[in-house]
């Protein structure tokens, strides 16, 4: 099987997988930025924002984590495609459209999908915070804004690490998904490889090992990034 492995790598397959963990943490990287922004913009909202607007961001959790991931993405791709395509004939983007589409709509399937997790993972940091550090601060005249830099953001995103880590997993996962729209990432690549070279086992023990060494290593930055943020806290904690 390594003999296998090697060869298929050799014959230029090895570049497309490059290709493919590129684009996969790409779409990833870009997707939870999306998914944090959402995630706490949503959590302030469930935490001190109007009634109605508090049902709004219910109704988005409940409505994205009920459905399917692969169904988020074939109605935002099938229910974009059309408009894009117009748009990009107007404007003479046809080769744009062709390369970029497919990943815009992976962007925003894992940004919508991570951020409806995000919202409770932020809005359970944010609820971990004693709430006598902001009455303290209060009395003493600090700024809000201060209080934000000072107390509620460093805070919060420490509370925060261990769930946005899992929301991290879960949609590096997810980007396989979006293969199916036409995106090709590391799940694409090796089914790509498997119908030309006929190796369709080594193609995905190869992509397993990429999805792993990713998942690894992103496991041991959060772990570093828990420790550098938590630096005075866990005593608190």
């Amino acid at each position: 099987m390594l003999d296998t492995i090697f060869n298929v790598l050799r014959e230029g397959w090895g570049w497309m997988f490059l290709r493919g963990v590129m684009m996969t943490l790409v779409i990833s990287i870009l997707g939870m930025a999306l998914g944090v922004v959402i995630g706490i913009t949503g959590a302030s909202i469930k935490t001190t924002g109007p009634r109605w607007l508090r049902g709004l961001v219910s109704l988005y959790t409940t409505v994205v984590r009920s459905i399917p991931e692969l169904l988020i993405i074939y109605l935002l791709f099938f229910g974009s495609v059309q408009a894009a395509s117009d748009l990009a004939d107007l404007m003479r983007w046809e080769d744009a459209m062709t390369s970029w589409f497919p990943a815009l709509v992976g962007v925003l399937a894992i940004g919508l999908i991570a951020g409806s997790y995000s919202v409770e993972v932020f809005r359970g940091a944010l609820q971990a915070i004693p709430e006598g550090q902001i009455e303290a601060a209060k009395a003493i005249g600090m700024p809000a804004w201060m209080r934000l830099k000072r107390i509620i953001l460093p805070q919060m995103f420490w509370y925060a690490l261990p769930g946005a880590n899992n929301v991290w997993q879960t949609a590096l996962k997810d980007t396989a998904l979006i293969s199916l729209v036409g995106l090709v990432e590391i799940m694409r690549a090796a089914t790509l490889g498997a119908a030309n070279t006929r190796e369709p086992l080594a193609m995905y023990l190869i992509a397993g090992v990429l999805y792993f060494l990713i998942g690894a290593l992103s496991q041991a930055l959060f772990v570093l990034a828990e420790r550098y943020t938590g630096k005075g806290m866990r005593a608190r904690a």
